[in-house]
């Protein structure tokens, strides 16, 4: 399930959706830990193959001499350990998507031999001269720079063509300011069972530092420091102290070492104060949860205060329209 109060991230959802009606293959691309998993099984699960299987499969955790078996299968016999006949991953995902995740990491002498099986649709065990037809939909992911790779010859260009028809790029967390408070709320849900303490949300220091962060680590990092504060707190609501975080990659003071340690950094970062952070935090959650009460419960503050900061806020909204 995607998560996503972005309008940036909304637009990519409803591509996808788009892309999905369709067999064209997809490429993802974006920062590690920036949900592209997630994405592949929207594609999937948006698409006419959605009631047939979707295989993903880690093309970095393959070693290179198991990489052919893994994806075609192979026979009895067909070398030392092969004890039984084993259908590979493209077998397993007929009729549906087949998820190839940090595909820029394939080992590039196999490259060819999958590019030939997505152009020809057809493949052989490892073992057999056997032919056997595919029908699967491919999704691609990676975090790396693929046309560089190209470049630096560990790609071939062929095959990225044949992967890159329909492209998504995944912006990260720190792009996504007004996601964060959903998904932090959303990841409380997740693991509050995990606690002794009946867990009712942040207070609202700890939700200005979530927004504030520049989340190197993206979604996965986000999902496992709520997590841990989950495990952690001692308090209904999860406080500063248990994030285990600090504002050390932002800007709100000199730059420190050379400029590409920061250039990671997104403008309107560099110059957010904590109430427009506050403003964002509020008026995401009020649009993910709707119910004003269940807001100012889960952010911290009283729902006199909430009402009151949201009149403050449609005031500046409207001294700046008629500015």
């Amino acid at each position: 399930m995607i998560i996503t109060q972005s309008p940036k991230v909304e637009a990519l959802i409803q591509f996808a959706k788009r892309a999905a009606r369709s067999a064209a293959p997809v490429l993802l691309t974006g920062e590690s830990g920036t949900g592209k998993e997630l994405f592949a099984q929207l594609v999937h699960q948006s698409s006419p193959r959605a009631t047939q299987p979707f295989i993903p499969v880690n093309c970095a955790a393959i070693s290179e001499n198991l990489f052919e078996s893994e994806l075609f299968g192979h026979e009895k016999g067909a070398f030392s350990g092969a004890i039984a006949t084993r259908e590979g991953r493209f077998e397993a995902a007929k009729g549906g998507t087949l998820f190839l995740d940090e595909v820029g990491e394939i080992p590039l002498s196999l490259q060819s031999k999958l590019l030939r099986v997505l152009e020809s649709k057809t493949f052989e065990r490892v073992g057999s001269s056997t032919s056997i037809e595919h029908d699967v939909r491919i999704v691609a992911a990676t975090n790396r720079d693929l046309k560089q790779a190209v470049d630096d010859g560990d790609f071939r260009l062929d095959l990225l063509h044949r992967i890159n028809v329909l492209t998504l790029d995944i912006p990260p967390l720190r792009q996504r300011v007004a996601d964060i408070p959903v998904l932090a709320l959303h990841f409380v849900d997740a693991f509050r069972n995990e606690s002794e303490i009946a867990i009712e949300g942040f207070d609202s220091a700890a939700m200005k530092l979530l927004a504030k962060y520049d989340w190197p680590g993206n979604i996965r990092e986000l999902r496992n420091v709520i997590h841990r504060a989950c495990v952690l707190t001692d308090q209904p609501r999860i406080s500063t102290d248990h994030l285990g975080i600090e504002l050390e990659r932002k800007g709100d003071s000199p730059q420190q070492g050379p400029p590409s340690e920061n250039a990671r950094l997104p403008n309107q970062w560099l110059h957010m104060n904590l109430d427009e952070v506050e403003r964002q935090i509020i008026t995401a959650a009020i649009k993910a949860f709707g119910n004003r009460q269940v807001v100012a419960e889960k952010l911290g503050i009283s729902p006199r205060t909430l009402t009151n900061k949201m009149r403050r806020y449609r005031e500046i909204e409207s001294e700046s329209k008629a500015a």
